[in-house]
């Protein structure tokens, strides 16, 4: 997302203000004449012309860096949320498994605030294109909000729809899902979907994930179907003693995957 982008910060950047890790923010240049922390007030009024990268001091004295955002920046803090999101730690995962690159055009079922599609937007662009169906027009109000923040927006169609219906889309390189009842979007999948191309759903129970099983086997469309769960532990890094974090992310949800076949 940095590629011939320009090294000097300008207006209407969007700029990471990083102290450490618990004191990090995503603001547009421009937008704010400051930001107030328990480290002191960070002024941005003459950030403009500054280098990314370079130091900025709090009314404290504290250093504060100027970063440009990346992707995980925007999931973990830029993001206005009306749904719980698919963690990163499954967005790699599931973006791997789709094998989609620039030009590629994907099915996104379920939406909820974007967070999803806009990694796949940030894959795809320049030349491919996402399309996505969400029943809750809150939901994708705020999705769209979201994309346009970033800039990521034109490459995203986004419908008001229930894609258990069927979608206007044919001959997609990949789809995902993440609904409570995927097993009822299989006929949808089958005639949006190339032959061969990938589909992945996103459950968080075991329930579903036996009910969508069954119904990828019975249906006969589909080969190759596999289930994953990640795992990532994040350690504490200091000099004194690097050790695993007290604390990590457990059960989020399961990963199936699935190619499309020919009848």
């Amino acid at each position: 997302m940095t590629s011939g982008l320009s090294d000097s910060i300008r207006s209407g950047d969007l700029i990471v203000v990083y102290i450490d890790r618990r004191r990090k923010w995503i603001v547009k240049v421009g937008e704010r004449e400051a930001i107030e922390s328990d480290k002191g007030l960070i002024r941005l009024n003459n950030i403009e012309n500054l280098r990314y990268g370079e130091a900025i001091r709090t009314s404290l004295n504290i250093e504060a860096r100027i970063l440009r955002p990346l992707i995980i920046d925007y999931i973990e803090r830029g993001l206005e949320r009306i749904t719980q999101i698919i963690y990163p730690k499954d967005i790699g995962m599931i973006i791997f498994l789709l094998g989609i690159s620039s030009g590629s055009n994907v099915l996104e079922i379920g939406v909820g605030s974007g967070a999803t599609t806009i990694v796949l937007a940030h894959i795809v662009k320049p030349f491919g294109h996402v399309f996505g169906y969400d029943i809750r027009e809150d939901s994708l109000e705020i999705a769209m909000r979201n994309l346009r923040r970033i800039g990521l927006d034109k490459y995203v169609t986004l419908k008001l729809g229930d894609a258990r219906q069927g979608v206007d889309e044919k001959d997609l390189d990949a789809a995902i899902v993440d609904i409570p009842d995927p097993w009822n979007v299989l006929d949808t999948l089958y005639s949006a979907l190339k032959p061969s191309a990938p589909v992945v759903f996103f459950l968080p129970t075991v329930n579903q994930l036996e009910k969508l099983y069954n119904a990828l086997y019975n249906h006969k469309g589909f080969i190759d179907i596999r289930c994953f769960e990640t795992m990532l532990r994040e350690y504490q890094l200091s000099l004194e003693a690097i050790r695993p974090s007290t604390y990590m992310v457990g059960h989020t949800g399961f990963i199936m995957f699935a190619r499309k076949i020919l009848k």
